[in-house]
C-alpha cells in the first residue's frame, strides 16, 4: 500500500489503521511488549492504566496470515462504511467505534480470552457493513460466492474451523455489531423515530471546525 492510496481511506479508519499497523509492527521487533497493551480491569483501576481502555483495541495478536486477514478486512469495509454509509459524518462513525468497544468492554467481565479486542471491532465493522449492502454479491478467493449480509459469519465459521483463539473475538463483534444496528435503525422506528443513539456532543465540537 503506497502513500498516496493510504492517503484516501477516510480519516477514522486511516488513523485506526496507522494506529494498529504501528502498534503489531512495535509489538513485532519487541520495542512494545504485548502486556502493556493488553485489557485488565485491575490494572486499570489500581494502577491507573487508563490507555488500556483503548490500546486492546488495535492489536490483532501475533503477526502471521490471521492478524494480516483481521487488518485488511478493517482496512476494506471500514473504508467503505465511512464513505458511503457515514459519508460527512466523522464523529458518528467514531461514536460507533467508541460504542462497539464500550460493550465489548462489557464482555471482558465474562469472556476470559477478551484481553486483545481488534478482531472484535474488525467483526463489528464487517457485520454493519454486510447490515446495509445485504444483497451484494462478494466473491472469496475466487471460490466462494456469498452475500455482503453473510460475510462476518463466513469469517467467524472460518475461526471455527480452523480453531482460531479469536472464535469468541468474532462473536464479540457480530454482538456489539447487531446491537448498534438495532438501536440505530430498528428501534427508532418501533417508536416513532426516536433515535436512541446520540453522538456525543463533544464529538460535534471535535470535527466542528472541518468543512
Amino acid at each position: 500500500m503506497d502513500i498516496q492510496a493510504f492517503k484516501n481511506f477516510p480519516p477514522i479508519t486511516r488513523t485506526y489503521l496507522l494506529i494498529s499497523i504501528l502498534a503489531n509492527v512495535l509489538c513485532f521487533a519487541q520495542i512494545v511488549k504485548p502486556i502493556h497493551l493488553f485489557l485488565n480491569f485491575q490494572l486499570i483501576i489500581y494502577h491507573f492504566n487508563l490507555w488500556r481502555l483503548f490500546s486492546h483495541a488495535f492489536f490483532f495478536g501475533q503477526i502471521g496470515l490471521k492478524a494480516f486477514f483481521y487488518i485488511f478486512f478493517f482496512s476494506r469495509y471500514s473504508k467503505a462504511l465511512e464513505s458511503y454509509s457515514f459519508q460527512g459524518k466523522k464523529q458518528d462513525y467514531l461514536y460507533l467505534l467508541v460504542f462497539g468497544n464500550s460493550i465489548m468492554l462489557l464482555f471482558k467481565i465474562f469472556i476470559v480470552e477478551a484481553q486483545f479486542l481488534g478482531p472484535a471491532i474488525t467483526n463489528m465493522v464487517v457485520y454493519l457493513w454486510g447490515k446495509k449492502n445485504a444483497q451484494q454479491q462478494i466473491n472469496l478467493i475466487n471460490i466462494l460466492h456469498i452475500r455482503g449480509s453473510s460475510l462476518p459469519f463466513v469469517l467467524t465459521l472460518s475461526s471455527l474451523l480452523l480453531k482460531q483463539k479469536t472464535l469468541k473475538l468474532d462473536l464479540i463483534g457480530i454482538i456489539a455489531g447487531h446491537l448498534y444496528y438495532y438501536l440505530e435503525e430498528i428501534y427508532p422506528r418501533l417508536i416513532g423515530g426516536q433515535k436512541v443513539l446520540k453522538t456525543p456532543f463533544f464529538f460535534e465540537i471535535v470535527f466542528s471546525k472541518e468543512t
